[in-house]
């Protein structure tokens, strides 16, 4: 199954419980088989595609391949039949449509470096991975382009989006970034369902920082809900914590829309409130006592490493966004969580409508 079928051979996918477009069958390679990955693949496989999964680990490539089942990511549901799992990144890749990169953000540009051998020039890389680059300290795209040292065609999924809700069928509605709008359409058709919505764009920079610039906010929700404040607190926060985001976003080339859709705010509210959320519980262990190092053990949380991106790149465009920095001083250690409090509400007095 490593190998697609030609195109002559491929039927037309047309699901009637789904109501899809018609839309011809193809191969879609999956990196990365953790729970997002996993449920990528889902979604492509229910849809009536050729899936192929990567996964470094022998025996959860087993656990896939004979017993439907991902042993160390939402075991709990069945893998369709469709989705064939390999250990190697060459045969996920060969005939695939299109390529969806689900790896933690700061593992990707390494990863693809070292694989790009198998990975066709021409062939679109969707992006999962929320996050700055940590060491150039750019978007995640340039540091892949600058790893893979050509121009490779990247498009950007993101959105409010967990993986389990997505394996539960809960529908869920995400937007598809690309420069070369085609190809996010592509992309678009072949994921769309009833429960899995994909809308595009192509403000490429505003979708990569929205689902990025979330997730260090998000710890500071996190954090709130830790501490036992309450609504009034709260609202606050997440009011204060878009317009931020949006300052930061426009100032770096992103359109305001981008913000205010399902990459942006639609994003922060899913990771500041959803109790599935990683950077969520890292805030609100960080705020019941535990150690970051502690937590960083057990999950990747993208969050933690953003967060002194994100102001580096307010230093860079002369903003002031206490949030951002008041969370990035938290988990540098440089700031005591319980002056918090005092670092945002002890802040001078002004407008709420300003420039900055």
């Amino acid at each position: 199954m490593g190998n697609a079928l030609p195109a002559e051979e491929r039927p037309m996918v047309t699901d009637p419980q789904n109501h899809l477009p018609d839309v011809e069958a193809c191969k879609v390679a999956v990196i990365g088989a953790g729970a997002f990955g996993t449920a990528m693949a889902t979604v492509a496989a229910r849809n009536g595609h050729e899936v192929c999964l990567y996964a470094r680990d022998p025996d959860q490539v087993a656990s896939i391949n004979e017993q439907r089942r991902n042993n160390k990511a939402m075991s709990e549901f069945e893998i369709p039949e469709n989705v064939y799992a390999t250990t190697s990144v060459e045969e996920a890749c060969e005939g695939a449509a299109f390529v969806i990169v689900a790896l933690p953000a700061q593992r990707t540009p390494d990863f693809l470096k070292k694989y790009r051998h198998c990975i066709a020039p021409q062939v679109p890389l969707c992006i999962t991975g929320k996050g700055l680059y940590l060491p150039t300290r750019k978007l995640l795209g340039d540091a892949i382009r600058d790893a893979m040292e050509r121009d490779q065609c990247l498009a950007y999924l993101s959105g409010p989006s967990f993986a389990k809700e997505i394996m539960d069928m809960q529908p869920t509605a995400v937007v598809v970034a690309c420069t070369n709008l085609s190809k996010a359409e592509f992309i678009q058709r072949v994921l769309s369902s009833l429960w899995f919505r994909v809308y595009t764009s192509t403000d490429v920079v505003g979708v990569q920082l929205g689902g990025a610039l979330k997730n260090p906010l998000a710890i500071g929700a996190g954090m709130i809900e830790g501490k036992g404040k309450g609504f009034n607190t709260m609202a606050a926060y997440v009011t204060k914590a878009q317009l931020e985001l949006q300052k930061l976003t426009i100032a770096m080339g992103g359109e305001p829309t981008t913000v205010s859709g399902l990459s942006g705010v639609g994003d922060l509210m899913l990771t500041a409130f959803g109790s599935l959320s990683r950077n969520r519980t890292t805030g609100v262990r960080l705020a019941r006592g535990d150690l970051l190092d502690d937590i960083l053990k057990d999950m990747t949380v993208e969050g933690v490493p953003t967060a002194a991106v994100a102001v580096h790149f307010a230093d860079q465009h002369g903003l002031e966004l206490p949030i951002f920095r008041t969370v990035a001083a938290i988990l540098d250690r440089s700031l005591p969580l319980d002056q918090a409090h005092l670092a945002l509400m002890g802040r001078p007095l002004r407008q709420e409508r300003e420039v900055r």
